[in-house]
């Protein structure tokens, strides 16, 4: 799993962040000398999947089965996610069945002693892990900005030119959330950077020499296909409802 420092740095602030996103994304993303357009289409078939993936409509209800499990249902065609939490809510699993109880994705989800998402795993329908998420706070505030995914079955780098501080080859995440907050802490935005489809990492480095040229903002991005498990967590919801 990648370490970097530029990743975990950001500022509150909507226009010094922006900065310090390209900045940092042109120091620490990392991408194969494979063609990108197969991890991009793979990365955009799984990861918007539908919209009864894992961004329901906000008017659907959970419903309660006890403690720790709360199910949605999508009347529509028939699937539903079941959302469970262990008992001290430091993991989470989100799993989306079809009408026939078939899964057809699962993410599970762990957080540490003070509540920051850690690492996120997402399976297939037959169980294979196809992406793992890392996620980064900000030091400060100790909000959610950005969330790094990558394809856990291929790892994709970029060219041997670029390295990290111990000589060794730097993975890049085939997608990349950034969240950007207003003055009282509230989510207004949030882009996601993907790779450049139908272009090899070798012969763009090799015009621009900059990592960020590597990389597109993905267009009508929907921040319900992220991989943020707070952003739709009943548990927490309920927990405002009650205060």
């Amino acid at each position: 799993m990648p370490n970097h420092a530029a990743f975990m740095m950001v500022t509150p602030s909507r226009v010094v962040l922006a900065h310090r996103i390209l900045h940092a994304l042109s120091h620490t993303n990392t991408i194969s000398m494979k063609k990108l357009i197969t991890v991009f289409t793979t990365a955009l078939i799984v990861i918007s999947c539908n919209p009864n993936c894992f961004a329901q409509e906000e008017a659907d209800l959970w419903e309660s089965k006890g403690p720790h499990v709360r199910i949605k249902r999508n009347d529509q065609d028939g699937s539903y996610v079941v959302f469970e939490r262990s008992p001290d809510d430091r993991r989470l699993v989100k799993t989306t069945k079809d009408q026939n109880d078939s899964v057809k994705m699962k993410a599970t989800y762990l957080r540490n002693q003070k509540g920051f998402l850690t690492v996120g795993r997402i399976h297939d329908g037959q169980g294979v892990q196809i992406y793992r998420v890392q996620y980064g706070y900000d030091k400060e505030t100790g909000l959610l900005v950005a969330e790094n995914m990558y394809d856990a079955r291929v790892k994709n780098y970029y060219p041997p030119a670029m390295r990290d501080e111990n000589g060794q080859l730097v993975e890049m995440p085939v997608r990349r959330v950034y969240y950007f907050y207003d003055a009282d802490g509230n989510q207004s935005k949030a882009i996601s950077l993907v790779p450049n489809p139908g272009k090899t990492a070798q012969a763009t480095f090799k015009k621009t020499k900059k990592p960020l040229d590597l990389f597109g903002q993905e267009k009508n991005f929907n921040t319900g296909s992220s991989t943020n498990p707070l952003k739709d967590n009943p548990f927490v919801e309920e927990k405002k409802t009650k205060k």
